[in-house]
C-alpha cells in the first residue's frame, strides 16, 4: 500500500498542471482511507477501544495538521509507515484543495461582477442601459424606500458596461452584460421570471436611443408577455410606437420637463410640490389602490373614508385613464383603483370596514 501512494505521488505534479481536480479528489480520498484503514491497523492491537470514527478523526486531524493530540500512533509501523506520509501528503493536498476552492471563488465572483452568470432569480425588477451611475442609484433608493419593491432583486443588463460599479455591488444588484435586444441576453438576465423591466434611454442626447428601446419592448414582451414594462422616451412622438411594442407605460421626460416649466411659470412651487410626490424617500406619495369594499360605491364615500384614515383621495383610475376631482356622486366600480396621496401605501381600500390594510 504504501508503494502505491508512492506511485500516486510521483504523478501528482502531472495531476495539478492538467488542472484535473477529479483524479486530485480520487487520490486525497485514497490518502485519507490508506491514513485511516492503516492506523487501525497498527494502533488496534494495543487500543482495542479504537473504533473506525476514531481512526478518521486522526487522519483528518493529522492531514489538516491541526493536531489535536488526542489520538496518536505509538507503534513504529504506525508513525513511520503511517503517520509521517499522512502529515506529509496531507498538507500537500489540503493546500492544492483550499488553492482550488479560493481560486473557484474568486473566479465565480469576477464573473458575476462582469455579467457572466446567469440570473437564478425570480420576482426580480430589470433595469436595462446604463447611462449615468446617478440616475441608476437614484432609481435603485426611491424602489428601496417602497413596500412594493423594496424587497425585490435588482438585475441590471448593459451592453457597455465592463463590470458592476462598487456603488450597485453595496445594493446588491445583479448584473448581465450584453444587448438587451438580443433574446439570449435577456434569458440570462431570466426574464420569464421577472416581474418588472424599466427601459432606460442609452443616451438621452441621442434621439435614437427610442429606436432600441423600442426594439427591446418588443423582445421582451414576446418572451414575457406577463411583466410589468415602463420605457423612457426622448421623442414625442416614440411614445405611442412604443405602446404598440406592448410597453405597459412610456414615459417622455422632455415632455414632461415642458410642462413641469409652464407649471413653475405659472405657479412658483410646484415643481417642489411635484418633487415630494414622486420621492419614495420622505413626504406623502400618490398611490393607486383597488377598492375592494363599499357600500354605495360612490365617490364621496371614498373621500369620507380618506378623511378618516389620513389619506387624501384625488381621483380614480378607471381602465388606465385618471379620473381627477370626481363629482362626489360618481360611481365607484370593483374595477377601479383610488387614486389616494398618503404617507403609506396601502393593500386596498375596504370603506365598509373603515380601517387600513
Amino acid at each position: 500500500m504504501y508503494h502505491r501512494l508512492l506511485y500516486f505521488w510521483k504523478k501528482q505534479h502531472r495531476i495539478l498542471f492538467k488542472s484535473d481536480r477529479l483524479k486530485a479528489m480520487l487520490l486525497f480520498i485514497f490518502l485519507f482511507l490508506y491514513s485511516t484503514l492503516g492506523y487501525l491497523y497498527f494502533e488496534l492491537a494495543i487500543r482495542p477501544d479504537l473504533s473506525l470514527k476514531d481512526a478518521m478523526w486522526w487522519a483528518l486531524v493529522t492531514m489538516t495538521t491541526v493536531g489535536y493530540g488526542d489520538y496518536f500512533p505509538v507503534t513504529t509501523g504506525g508513525r513511520y509507515l503511517i503517520g509521517v506520509p499522512t502529515m506529509f501528503f496531507g498538507i500537500g493536498f489540503l493546500g492544492f484543495i483550499i488553492s482550488e476552492v479560493a481560486a473557484k471563488l474568486i473566479e465565480s465572483r469576477s464573473m458575476r461582477l462582469k455579467g457572466m452568470v446567469d440570473i437564478k432569480a425570480k420576482d426580480h425588477i430589470l433595469i436595462i442601459n446604463f447611462n449615468r451611475l446617478e440616475n441608476v442609484l437614484k432609481l435603485i433608493r426611491e424602489l428601496e424606500s417602497d413596500r412594493a419593491t423594496m424587497n425585490k432583486t435588482i438585475c441590471l443588463i448593459d451592453e457597455i458596461l465592463p463590470e458592476l460599479p462598487k456603488e450597485l455591488q453595496a445594493y446588491n444588484v445583479l448584473f448581465v452584460r450584453g444587448n438587451p435586444t438580443r433574446e439570449d441576453i435577456l434569458k440570462q438576465a431570466n426574464i420569464a421570471e421577472a416581474s418588472h423591466a424599466i427601459i432606460l434611454s442609452k443616451d438621452p442626447s441621442d434621439a435614437h436611443s427610442d429606436d432600441r428601446n423600442l426594439a427591446t419592448t418588443l423582445v421582451i414582451e414576446s418572451l414575457n408577455p406577463d411583466v410589468f414594462s415602463i420605457a423612457e422616451a426622448i421623442d414625442p412622438e416614440k411614445v405611442h410606437q412604443i405602446e404598440l411594442a406592448g410597453c405597459d407605460s412610456v414615459v417622455c421626460v422632455s415632455e414632461l420637463t415642458a410642462n413641469l416649466v409652464i407649471q413653475e411659470l405659472q405657479d412658483p412651487g410646484v415643481k417642489n410640490i411635484i418633487h415630494e410626490l414622486t420621492s419614495n424617500k420622505y413626504g406623502p406619495q400618490i398611490y393607486l389602490v383597488p377598492v375592494m369594499q363599499m357600500r354605495k360605491w360612490e365617490f364621496r364615500e371614498l373621500v369620507l373614508w380618506g378623511l378618516d384614515n389620513n389619506y387624501t383621495v384625488l381621483g380614480l383610475m378607471r381602465s388606465g385613464k385618471p379620473l381627477l376631482n370626481c363629482t362626489p356622486a360618481e360611481k365607484v366600480s370593483d374595477t377601479d383603483k383610488a387614486i389616494v396621496m398618503g404617507r403609506e401605501r396601502l393593500a386596498e381600500i375596504n370603506t365598509v370596514v373603515s380601517s387600513r390594510s
